[in-house]
């Protein structure tokens, strides 16, 4: 085999490395609103105690809090200040992209009529939803729960 073939070959390898898994037990919450967050996270601890809940209180935070602990389901605001939910999207689609790791499950949680093209960036995958605020306990549990278990599948 020439030099040339065994670089690509050693290429494709490399290329070919494992998906990283989101954490299936871990939920981020982002939303700006004080009370909304400790809210659903109040909400959230008690209708689903096996996970771990953490907090954002915008879409920069929800970036660094990912990066960190790859979250199974994100349950995101779309408005927010310094960076909204479709941006934050748009970014930890990227950091899956970039360090192969599974694009977790994005719950958008919106008091207003999403933008077109949030609904096309989501459109075509179930792991991905809209749900309107306010939104009661019933309909946030169970949005998150087939998520969830969708992320402890192998």
């Amino acid at each position: 085999m020439s030099s040339a073939q065994e670089s690509n070959s050693e290429t494709r390898k490399e290329t070919a490395r494992p998906i990283t898994p989101c954490a299936a037990n871990r939920i981020l919450i982002v939303d700006d609103e004080t009370m909304i967050r400790d809210l659903f996270r109040r909400l959230l601890s008690l209708r689903l105690p096996d996970c771990r809940i953490d907090v954002a209180i915008n879409g920069a935070e929800a970036v660094e809090q990912f990066h960190a602990a790859h979250h199974g389901v994100i349950m995101m605001d779309l408005r927010m200040p310094v960076m909204d939910g479709q941006t934050a999207f748009l970014e930890i689609q990227k950091i899956c992209r970039d360090e192969n790791i599974e694009m977790p499950a994005v719950v958008f949680c919106t008091g207003f009529e999403p933008p077109d093209t949030v609904r096309t960036l989501i459109a075509g995958n179930p792991a991905h939803c809209i749900l309107r605020k306010p939104v009661t306990d019933k309909i946030l549990v169970e949005a998150l729960q087939p998520r969830l278990a969708a992320k402890k599948k192998p």
